[in-house]
Parts: C-alpha cells; structure tokens; sequence
C-alpha cells in the first residue's frame, strides 16, 4: 500500500491551445504553514421586514484571528505547485516539511532553534531510494518562499498558473 502524505492532493490538468497538441501537467496542492483561509459573516443590508442579511467573505491570516469576525470555518492555505522539480526536472513530489533542528550530541535540554519549513520535491530513483531536493525556506513574517532573503524566482515560476504564463504559448 503507498503512503498518503498529509499535506498534499494530487490533479492533473491539462491545457489544450490552437498551437501545440494537448499537454498534460500533474499538480499538487500543498498546505502552506502558519496561514489560513478564513470565512467570516459580514452584514451587508436587512430586508424589508428589518432582518440582517448576511454575506460571506474570506481573508488570509494568521493565528490568533481578529476577534471582532464572526468566523465560520477556517483552513489551510494550499498553493498548487508543478511535480516537475524546479532545481533538477525530474518528476517529484512537492510539500512544505519541517526541518529537523534537533541537537542529538546533548541531552534533551530547552532549545531556542525555531521551527523552519522548507518546499521539498521527493523523487524516486532507480534503486527504489527517494531523494530530495531543497529548493526554498519558508519565511514565516512575510509568508512567501525565500533563497537567501530574496523571493525565491525558482518557486514563483513553479507555482501552477505562472507556470503555464512562461512556459506555454497559448
């Protein structure tokens, strides 16, 4: 039986233009840390009796949500990224893991290392082994992958819609 990663769901999508034949793209949506999608209820106007008529609207946010929204659900944020890796092409897997920070020389003492999340495509070698390939941290104030505190290029042009805007002629 495979393993089901928990912060991604598969689609393929493909794009038919008046040019080329029709291409096939696998995609994957991958759950972004530390931001929501939030629903809330905003009254917008009554009706003629004087009742409230309500109108749902959602913000992107981040934990603690305002307290003054009448939220009605809240998710992740998912980012629909191309399998194809942006550092090697090949066929991967993408998702946002978390870093490992962990000291194993000491004994188990408070640390003050944060937390990272970094975007990692996995691939599949000949040999059944998996690989991975780091392309970008994380940065959790601005919420947006980084390399070396720029926008990491890499990911913004690997990201689904910009992808077809670059690299298909439609």
């Amino acid at each position: 039986m495979a393993r089901k990663y928990t912060n991604e769901s598969y689609l393929s999508v493909s794009v038919d233009n008046q040019h080329d034949k029709q291409r096939e793209y696998n995609i994957s949506k991958v759950k972004v840390p530390y931001f929501f999608k939030v629903t809330y209820r905003v009254k917008c106007s009554e009706d003629l009796e004087g009742n409230p008529l309500y109108a749902e609207t959602d913000i992107i946010s981040k934990k603690p949500f305002p307290k003054e929204l009448d939220i009605v659900k809240n998710e992740p944020v998912e980012i629909i990224f191309l399998n194809k890796c942006p550092k090697c092409g090949k066929e991967g897997r993408p998702r946002v893991d978390k870093k490992n920070v962990e000291h194993y020389d000491y004994p188990k003492y408070a640390s003050n290392v944060k937390e990272q999340y970094r975007l990692i495509y996995n691939h599949k070698q000949e040999d059944k082994k998996v690989k991975s390939c780091v392309i970008a941290k994380f940065d959790e104030k601005h919420g947006m992958f980084t390399k070396t505190g720029k926008i990491s290029k890499r990911v913004e042009d690997y990201i689904f819609p910009n992808y077809l805007t670059k690299n298909v002629n439609l």
